[in-house]
């Protein structure tokens, strides 16, 4: 229980500060939709020593999203269950995540689609005031020179390269 409190307190204050971020200019939902693998965070609390992790995107049929985050953390699979509202329609890359397991009534968290390739086969997810970030592909494994570059540009998002970990797959 004081694990779960403090948690909880820890997530309250990365959603105390300032919601704004820009975003790509549009995200076509349908691509979107599907299993990203996690490349790379800004650590945090709930994924650090995380490997194996991955989310599926379900589009649901009132709009919202059912997000599944699966990975591997302290030798056991770990699941959360999510629900995404997209918050600009115009956009589709700005979200509110809600926890549904386990079930968190009165928190929700910003999603900023910062970056995404074309072709939908990465992208990048920012958090306000860069305390939390992931790079994500639709393979295990990421090219090295993608990854340099994605970084690259995520600078001009405030963060800085040496803030991501890599994510490992096996």
């Amino acid at each position: 229980m004081k694990n779960l409190l403090i948690m909880l307190l820890w997530i309250s204050s990365l959603y105390a500060q300032d919601n704004e971020m820009k975003t790509v200019d549009y995200v076509d939902i349908e691509r979107f939709m599907g299993k990203w693998f996690v490349t790379a965070i800004v650590p945090n609390m709930i994924e650090n020593g995380a490997s194996n992790a991955s989310d599926i995107y379900e589009l649901n049929p009132d709009g919202t999203i059912a997000i599944t985050y699966d990975a591997i953390k302290d030798g056991k699979k770990r699941q959360i269950k999510q629900k995404g509202t997209i918050i600009n329609k115009e956009s589709n890359a700005d979200w509110s995540i809600q926890m549904k397991k386990p079930y968190v009534p009165f928190l929700k968290f910003p999603f900023k689609v910062i970056l995404i390739d074309p072709d939908y086969k990465y992208m990048a997810v920012g958090y306000p005031e860069n305390k939390m970030g992931w790079i994500m592909c639709r393979d295990t494994n990421m090219d090295e020179s993608v990854y340099q570059n994605i970084l690259v540009e995520l600078e001009a998002f405030g963060y800085s390269k040496d803030q991501f970990i890599k994510i490992l797959h096996n």
